[in-house]
């Protein structure tokens, strides 16, 4: 074991090894250093886990958009207007939910949390909705 210092590094016999390339004492330790560093795996910035998030967002909302437009489809069939366009708004909605700001998470989970949030404020706007939110909701 080995402690480092600015000028040299300490064995674990008392001695001081100078921080010189020239310096076999130096060598090996720099050897043992290298061995015995774990290789962490490199972690995604904030702008590739909100790639990730909005791609995952868009595969999520598509088949709720599938159910609103049967939902919307029949709300037409039966005269109700105002249930159609509270579903239009929703399905507008979920086509602008990849514009929500995620700079302000710091991580995924904290992104896939705010993107669930905003599911939630969506599917409120009409109970007939709910359902088809059920599964991104999850």
């Amino acid at each position: 074991m080995y402690t480092l210092y600015p000028t040299s590094v300490l064995r674990e016999d008392g001695a001081w090894i100078p921080l010189d390339e020239l310096n076999p004492d130096y060598i090996a330790y720099l050897e043992w250093a290298q061995s015995n560093t774990a290789e962490l795996p490199q972690q995604p910035s904030v702008p590739e886990l909100i790639l990730k998030a909005k791609a995952e967002t868009r595969i999520q909302r598509q088949p709720i958009i599938t159910v609103c437009d049967g939902l919307q489809a029949s709300a037409l069939s039966k005269g109700d207007l105002s249930l159609a366009q509270t579903i239009e708004t929703a399905k507008q909605a979920l086509r602008d939910i990849t514009d929500l700001v995620l700079y302000d998470c710091t991580t995924y989970e904290q992104m896939r949390q705010k993107t669930l949030i905003r599911y939630a404020q969506i599917a409120s706007a009409s109970p007939a909705l709910k359902a088809a939110f059920s599964e991104a909701l999850k």
